[in-house]
């Protein structure tokens, strides 16, 4: 399918995915509920229990919301960030082989970084490589400076693009998914901005379904990098991107088509990942196995 026709399957569904959300009567907290429609009694099994504070699952190609979880708690989303990161970089460079110059920040982001040294200079496409499968945090403050002239004002284009997105759970302080006060997002506006940005760029689709890669720059730096993301050790796993702080815990935005049925799901202070892929995994056969029941 064209990339124009799923960037307006992707714009128009959004609406979907926020009216299903928000029911009249929200359910209590901690309750786990389906969506708008069940398969015939009997057909499939309860949804799975899920230890997550918060979760979400919705279709990838209808924005359906399938099952939620306390899905408009507004918590710490941690490197899940990164994905508005990559949606404002990806829109500002067409042109994803455009190098761009490493600020003098990146000194102090080698926790969690690739080794850019400021005045390197990185091409769009690694940088975005770097930010969604290593969550490199050089790579997010060089992309976001290229933006945007520096870190601030590139956070003001995210809260605005949110805004524009109709992702009301969410307010940015930093484009790294640093824990600070007031940062904050939903399962969600995870799963209506990682649907949007998925079905908008083939670019991040290829890059967010990578498990390694080698990121490299001149004059001859390489480094390799793997995704934290568990879901791409399955066959029908294809992205997105995982998160952690001492705030966040762990956060998960996956994606997948087991049984060839394309989902989302969201999952948001998990304790530990061996948990978040259990709970994430089974959401999402179940899921599949709904959406087949359906059918």
């Amino acid at each position: 399918m064209p990339a124009a026709v799923l960037a307006l399957a992707a714009v128009a569904s959004l609406v979907w995915l926020s009216a299903a959300e928000r029911p009249a009567c929200a359910p209590p907290a901690h309750a786990e509920t389906t969506g708008p429609r069940s398969a015939a009694p009997g057909a499939v099994p309860a949804a799975p229990r899920v230890k997550a504070r918060s979760g979400i699952l919705v279709r990838r190609d209808t924005g359906e919301v399938l099952w939620r979880k306390n899905a408009a708690a507004r918590l710490a989303p941690a490197s899940c960030t990164k994905i508005m990161t990559a949606l404002l970089a990806l829109e500002r460079y067409p042109d994803l082989e455009r190098q761009v110059r490493a600020p003098r920040g990146v000194a102090g982001q080698q926790k969690v970084g690739i080794g850019l040294r400021p005045g390197d200079r990185i091409t769009v496409r690694q940088a975005l490589r770097a930010l969604l499968v290593k969550s490199a945090n050089d790579a997010a403050l060089t992309l976001a400076v290229a933006v945007a002239g520096s870190e601030a004002r590139f956070v003001r284009r995210m809260n605005r693009r949110a805004a524009q997105l109709g992702l009301a759970d969410s307010r940015f302080r930093n484009s790294r998914g640093k824990d600070q006060t007031g940062h904050r997002m939903s399962a969600r506006d995870l799963a209506q901005l990682a649907r949007y940005v998925w079905l908008k760029f083939p670019a991040f689709r290829s890059i967010v379904k990578t498990r390694t890669a080698v990121i490299a720059w001149p004059p001859a730096h390489r480094v390799k990098v793997t995704s934290h993301n568990r879901l791409l050790g399955y066959r029908w796993g294809d992205g997105v991107k995982t998160g952690s702080t001492r705030r966040a815990r762990l956060v998960l935005v996956g994606s997948g088509t087991p049984s060839g049925v394309p989902l989302i799901v969201v999952t948001m202070r998990e304790a530990t990942r061996d948990r978040e892929e259990k709970d994430a995994v089974a959401l999402l056969k179940w899921g599949a196995a709904l959406v087949s029941a359906q059918r």
